[in-house]
């Protein structure tokens, strides 16, 4: 199998024997892949300074197995100068898609959604929106659909309302003891029309997308949310 001149992103390398590296991408048409850059750790190498996380590229590899080859690599556009808590968000989206984007499955929806958030990133818009969107688009494009227009027994949220996420059924009201896994109707309702302009909006999208997140990352930590931390 030979593929020319994908349109890609690196998510992640990591060095491989002595002088290459093995490249975690994320392609339009055939979704997340591990290609092999021979020899790109050298100092002569003209793919070095390429085989970077946030450059918009076109990559080309051939190969029958799951792991391929690099043959060529060229960049579409600048790299995305991503700079302090942006740079982190964007290594936080990457790590997201390296854990949890199936190997070879074509995934054209997710690939757009991330070009468009770096994007965003790229213009320093205000990131908790940015990443509350794309994480509720990525959660719908893997295949765990979230209602946010209907509870479980398919009555209309209310604005006026509080309701508890029940994995195995979907919102249910909230009892009279009130828990930090309780969500304002309103709060559903703005992110149903994508709308993370209100600070306790961005706040309850968070909680409900780290819960709907655990149960598909297990309980290996992210490494990129410790960026965050340190500099909090």
């Amino acid at each position: 199998m030979r593929v020319e001149l994908q349109p890609g992103y690196i998510l992640h390398s990591r060095p491989f024997r002595d002088t290459s590296l093995i490249l975690d991408c994320l392609t339009e048409d055939y979704g997340r892949l591990s290609l092999i850059a021979k020899g790109a750790r050298s100092a002569k190498s003209r793919q070095r300074q390429l085989c970077q996380p946030f450059t918009p590229l076109l990559l080309s590899w051939q190969g029958k197995s799951s792991l391929k080859t690099l043959t060529s690599i060229e960049s579409r556009q600048l790299p995305l100068g991503l700079k302090g808590e942006f740079l982190f968000s964007g290594l936080y989206l990457n790590e997201l898609l390296t854990r949890l984007v199936p190997e070879q499955d074509s995934c054209p929806e997710i690939y757009q959604s991330y070009e468009v958030a770096l994007g965003q990133l790229a213009d320093m818009l205000p990131l908790e929106p940015v990443l509350r969107a794309f994480e509720l688009r990525m959660l719908e494009d893997l295949g765990y659909h979230l209602d946010l227009s209907r509870d479980a027994d398919g009555l209309d949220l209310r604005a006026e309302e509080m309701y508890q996420w029940w994995p195995e059924q979907g919102w249910r009201l909230a009892s009279d003891t009130l828990t930090a896994q309780s969500f304002p109707g309103v709060h559903l309702q703005a992110m149903r029309e994508g709308d993370f302009q209100d600070p306790q909006t961005q706040r309850s999208a968070k909680v409900l997308t780290r819960i709907l997140f655990k149960p598909l990352l297990g309980e290996r930590p992210l490494q990129s949310r410790k960026l965050f931390q340190k500099t909090r």
